[in-house]
């Protein structure tokens, strides 16, 4: 198996994160037509969604708050990265950020299972950035917990 170096491997991250937030903004331009093309699919039945007008508020509201989350998610996650990249990993502020990052995932999954009038598809999709923030939020916890022994063993030195 293929293994990176410690500070490769951020840096990489780094990248990616980077990448990946130039790309939500990109698409933030094009999340009309996105959303005209995906809303435009058939189903496995080859019905076409119809939605009314109120309908597509809501999507469209939903598509640019997932946006918003996502991009926010991604300044954080690149917050935490550049932490990592200094050694500051077991602090409180690298807690905070994993932290937002597991609400912003979190709120991302209930506002992608509200989509559930227009797909099943929402719904599980919804379901897995739940687990996903959830699992984040676990992550988080167990981090806290190693920055409250980390400050205790500081003091008793």
């Amino acid at each position: 198996m293929l293994k990176i170096n410690r500070k490769l491997s951020v840096t990489i991250s780094i990248v990616l994160t980077a990448l990946m937030f130039c790309g939500t903004v990109v698409l933030a331009f094009f999340m009309p037509s996105f959303i005209e093309y995906l809303l435009k699919l058939p189903d496995r039945h080859g019905a076409l969604l119809n939605l009314l007008p109120a309908q597509k508020v809501i999507v469209y509201a939903a598509a640019y708050a997932e946006l918003a989350l996502m991009a926010a998610g991604l300044a954080m996650l690149f917050a935490l990265l550049l932490l990592v990249k200094k050694g500051r990993v077991f602090t409180r502020p690298a807690v905070e950020l994993i932290r937002y990052i597991s609400w912003c995932l979190i709120f991302m999954g209930f506002i992608m299972m509200a989509l559930a009038f227009c797909t099943l598809l929402a719904v599980i999709a919804g379901a897995a950035v739940l687990f996903v923030g959830l699992t984040i939020r676990v992550v988080k916890n167990v981090i806290e917990e190693a920055v409250y022994i980390k400050e205790e063993n500081d003091l008793t030195v």
